[in-house]
């Protein structure tokens, strides 16, 4: 039976990770990780086990009530294997573009409209970065110290901070001129159709249009009349991010190293960000490179490669795992595309 080409992707892109990581294992472990490993302290271990199911629970219950808040329902059920979704599609396209595009397909396949379905996507990746750029900012000005190793760590937080930046300006420009926010998308799309990664732009253009007015209109409602679901969503969103982000300090502090949580929460929160828009698929290679730089200061050599292998697949792979199985159902429709085009769904 042929194997659908994402799951080839996916495989491919497993494979390779595990290939780096392996080599950095490879090349740090030493007799003393055996020991470190069987002296594990397991109550950590299951504390990372649980923070990572807080992560994904708050992730999918944010979903819910923003998507309620847009005046429209969807099971909670469904939203777990949306966010499983969200992972498998980050982590095999470039730039980690692939989970909010596919996010809003499946939610107007759900029959939520797209313009709603935008907002929500757009407003949980806005509030996610919100949270991690206030802790970057201020491990940077009272935690400078965490990053005076590494130039890179501070060129990655720069690019990362200016790229998040630009997606919050166009998203503000979306609500207040669609007209201005459709020019710069359709400039941004030709690059990408010159890259052959999505169709002429010329051809939708009026499709986003649509929706930006149709987020705008969603994203006025939410937070002039429901307000409260806007709030929950944040509330929720920094209780998913909190998760993550202790859940790698747990993993770390399972192996006896002492870090102080505080610095712990700095430095994953700065991982993340810088991760997030890496231009590999799922940051493979970049990522357990990143991770290695950013705390080989802390994590002993002959340890670091087994704590990055406990991240990626709590962060990643499970996550992207549960989401190939539940893909399955959605390959029929997505193979009429080519593989990397972006779809924007027609409003029902």
């Amino acid at each position: 039976m042929r194997i659908p080409v994402n799951i080839r992707r996916f495989m491919i892109i497993l494979a390779a990770s595990f290939i780096v990581i392996g080599a950095i294992i490879y090349f740090t472990a030493t007799q003393e990780t055996l020991e470190v490993i069987k002296n594990m302290n397991i109550n950590f271990f299951m504390l990372g086990i649980l923070l990572y199911i807080i992560e994904v629970s708050a992730d999918a219950l944010r979903t819910k009530v923003l998507i309620r808040g847009t005046h429209h329902k969807i099971g909670l059920w469904e939203c777990y294997k949306l966010i499983a979704l969200q992972v498998f599609f980050d982590l095999i396209t470039p730039f980690s573009i692939g989970g909010q595009p596919f996010q809003v397909y499946v939610l107007h396949k759900k029959n939520v409209p797209g313009g709603s379905a935008t907002t929500v996507v757009v407003l949980k990746l806005l509030f996610a970065g919100l949270f991690l750029t206030l802790i970057v900012i201020f491990g940077l000005l009272f935690y400078n110290d965490l990053f005076s190793s590494s130039k890179i760590l501070i060129l990655g937080v720069k690019i990362t901070g200016f790229i998040i930046l630009f997606l919050f300006a166009i998203f503000i420009l979306g609500l207040y001129n669609p007209a201005i926010t459709t020019g710069v998308l359709t400039f941004l799309f030709t690059i990408l159709w010159k890259l052959k990664i999505s169709r002429h732009p010329a051809k939708f253009k009026k499709k986003i249009m649509k929706h930006i007015l149709l987020a705008r209109n969603s994203f006025d409602g939410l937070v002039s009349h429901r307000v409260l679901y806007f709030i929950i969503g944040f509330f929720l969103s920094c209780i998913m991010m909190l998760a993550t982000i202790l859940m790698v300090v747990a993993f770390i502090w399972g192996f006896g190293i002492e870090l102080p949580l505080i610095e712990g929460i700095i430095l994953t929160s700065t991982l993340i960000f810088v991760i997030t828009f890496m231009p590999t698929p799922g940051a493979t290679g970049l990522g357990e490179g990143f991770f290695f730089v950013l705390y080989k200061e802390i994590i002993p050599k002959h340890i670091i490669g087994v704590v990055i292998l406990l991240w990626r697949f709590f962060y990643h792979y499970l996550s992207a795992i549960l989401g190939a199985i539940v893909s399955a159902k959605y390959f029929s429709e997505l193979l009429a595309e080519k593989p990397g085009k972006i779809k924007i769904p027609e409003e029902k």
